[in-house]
Order: structure tokens, then sequence, then C-alpha cells
């Protein structure tokens, strides 16, 4: 493969992971969805109910958490050389209807996988995504120059955490939920 097929390869899937931040991560979701406080560790107090009084909400810092401890797990279950691509500082977001909300992204990236490994891969992060509850949807976005298969993961307020296998190189990247701006109830 060339170098130029390579760069390529990198901005047109660079291209496509901001697009699925853009598209998936900043939107609010329904009221009441991703409520399930067993699974988010957050209090019942009144400060974190959702505007509509139904469900509970995370704080910033427990959405950070939450989204780059799920990079951690997937890019543990391939060893290899990851490069850890994060923005932990986070960005803006449209909480609710309010755009007072904040997210956070993220992505790791390493060279190709063998055939084998990809799917193995594939597998296992399909099982995890559906152990957590996730809506998952995989495409295949083959050319004729890459085999590539794209592993999506839908969670609650906005979540959403992407698998690219390919022939040119693995990345894991996403958006975590859309949750209130910390900065803005000061």
């Amino acid at each position: 493969m060339t170098t130029t097929y390579r760069r390529r390869y990198w901005r047109i899937l660079s291209t496509s992971a901001v697009l699925l931040l853009l598209v998936s991560g900043c939107s609010p979701s329904s009221p009441g969805q991703g409520t399930d406080t067993a699974s988010s560790g957050s209090q019942t107090d009144a400060s974190n109910m959702l505007p509509d009084g139904k469900g509970v909400t995370m704080t910033a810092d427990e959405a950070r958490t939450e989204f780059f401890g799920l990079l951690d797990e997937i890019q543990a279950m391939a060893a290899g050389d990851w490069v850890n691509e994060d923005v932990p500082a986070g960005g803006y977001c449209n909480f609710q209807g309010t755009g007072n909300g904040k997210s956070f992204a993220g992505a790791r990236t390493m060279g190709p996988l063998s055939a084998t490994e990809r799917e193995t891969l594939r597998q296992k992060v399909s099982a995890f995504y559906e152990s957590r509850g996730y809506k998952i949807q995989t495409l295949d976005k083959s050319t004729t120059t890459n085999n590539l298969l794209i592993t999506t993961a839908f969670g609650p307020d906005g979540l959403s955490v992407a698998l690219y296998t390919g022939d040119l190189g693995t990345i894991i990247d996403g958006s975590s939920r859309c949750v209130p701006d910390p900065e803005v109830a000061k």
C-alpha cells in the first residue's frame, strides 16, 4: 500500500469520525432515556433531576470518566501500540434543548490487525456493547483497497462509541453523553 493511499485513508477515516461525532454525539435524547441510576452511579438528589422531572443525569466528571473508561476497556481488548487522541477538556452540546451541555470526545488509533484479529476484536467489542445495553450498528464500508467494518454503539444521552477495523488501521472513537455544563450553572 502506498503512502498516498494511507494518507487518503486516514483523511477519510478522520472525516468519518468527525461526522459521527457531529451527528450522534451532541443531540439530546428523548426525556427519560439513559436514566438507569444503577449503571451510571448517579445519586438521586433534586439537583441531578432532568428538567422534565424524570430520571437522573450525570455530572460532567461522571460522563468524562464513563466515556474514557469505555475507550480504555475497548483498547485493552487488542494489544498493540495505540495512539491516544482524546480531548479531555470536552466541548459543548445541546443538553435537553437548552444548548447548555458538555460532552467529551476521544479516539484511539493503531496500525492494522490481521483479518482474524480484526474479527475477534469486533466480536469482543460487540459483546461488550451488548452487555451494556447499547444499540449496535455494523456497517461494511469496504472498498477495493480497504476492507473496513464500522461497529458503532449508541448509548443514552448521545453517547456513541465506534470501532473501525480495516486493512489500513484500527480506530476507536466517539463522544460521551451530553450532560449539563457545570460552568453554566455557576
